[in-house]
């Protein structure tokens, strides 16, 4: 795997990982960044053995030539606060479609850091109705109405009870709606149609299509994963669940597969303390078993919940313990605002720069 720094005044970090559509790499060691790059712990991927359809990388000035989907990895954590992981949210691109899956909290503000108007996001598929999934929802459906005009009505998918939610949200902002209102932003903008979601194909326009399928998250239910489908390009998101085989059945083959993953430190893993916890989400041992069956071109952690696992050595973990159960393809852990080009190429890329990032203030400012 070749890395490439795009030049002396690049950001940090703005490598680009890019895996080709042919050839093996064999698991090999490498040095300084590169090596971080290897452990999934700095933008770009796991060294390992990968599938036929992976091969090498490519500079950050190169080009993904046929791309054909965009993923933006918002949020990548789970109810846990941190500094550096906000909600769960991932934002893909499709035949000049975006579409939103889970906005927990954060979304939003991530959005604007990775240079996308929060009013060209209108549609929103919730996986499960926890509120870390869906608590920046009221910002996303708001602030682009009365800040940045948003015309277009938000649609929601989710599961049954999404109706009552979106209601209740309603009602939470019912002054700010009534007194923010005028002729110019119009109470009929903020309708929301909701979609309720059963297993099967929920989406179907211009070529995209997305279906959902049940997982399994105790407390959680019912709760979905999703696979977005277009133009022979595929990801899966595994949204909350244990190991479940919708998501092996789901994801045979895809291009990314975007999974949860939850680990404990040592102690709390003896203990049994929150085993209960631990039983709703899928260990790196879980996931492991997904990703040897499912063998996607590219394996990616989001939701990535952590007790007593701080920092770079709590994600270190995850990936040894993911390898020592057996899994030897490309891997990587999510970072917030990280985004993923698939095509005949799928390419990683850090959380773009905003040292020129002008503020979003209003409909007509250029991100």
């Amino acid at each position: 795997m070749h890395v490439f720094r795009s030049g002396k005044n690049a950001a940090p970090f703005e490598e680009a990982v890019t895996m080709r559509s042919h050839g093996r790499i064999p698991r090999r060691p490498i040095l300084g960044t590169v090596a971080a790059l290897g452990a999934g712990l700095l933008p770009g991927c796991t060294s390992g053995a990968v599938d036929k359809r992976t091969a090498s990388a490519a500079g950050a000035g190169s080009k993904t030539g046929s791309a054909v989907l965009k993923v933006w990895l918002l949020g990548t954590g789970g109810p846990e606060l941190s500094t550096e992981r906000q909600g769960m949210s991932t934002l893909i691109e499709a035949g000049g479609q975006r579409l939103l899956f889970d906005v927990g909290r954060g979304a939003t503000q991530n959005m604007y850091e990775s240079r996308i108007s929060p009013k060209d996001v209108t549609k929103v598929f919730l996986t499960h109705l926890h509120n870390d999934h869906y608590e920046d929802l009221p910002a996303l459906w708001l602030t682009p109405w009365f800040l940045l005009g948003r015309k277009e009505r938000l649609q929601v998918w989710g599961p049954a009870g999404t109706a009552g939610m979106v209601e209740g949200m309603r009602a939470m902002y019912a002054h700010d709606v009534e007194h923010r209102s005028n002729d110019l932003f119009k109470k009929d903008d903020l309708k929301v149609r909701v979609h309720d979601v059963r297993a099967g194909v929920v989406y179907d326009e211009g070529g995209v299509k997305v279906t959902a399928f049940t997982v399994e998250h105790k407390e959680g239910n019912p709760a979905y994963g999703y696979r977005l489908d277009y133009a022979g390009r595929s990801v899966l998101l595994s949204g909350d669940t244990t190991y479940d085989p919708h998501v092996v059945e789901h994801g045979m083959g895809v291009d990314v597969l975007i999974h949860n993953v939850i680990a404990f430190n040592k102690k709390l893993t003896v203990s049994g303390d929150r085993k209960a916890i631990e039983a709703k989400l899928t260990t790196p041992e879980q996931a492991a078993r997904v990703f040897s069956k499912t063998r996607p071109r590219l394996a990616v952690y989001s939701h990535i919940a952590k007790k007593h696992l701080h920092g770079k050595e709590g994600d270190e973990q995850i990936v040894r313990r993911t390898r020592k159960a057996g899994y030897d393809g490309r891997l990587q852990m999510g970072q917030d605002r990280m985004t993923i080009e698939i095509g005949d190429e799928v390419t990683v890329k850090p959380p773009a720069s905003t040292a020129d990032l002008p503020e979003l203030d209003g409909p007509d400012v250029r991100l």
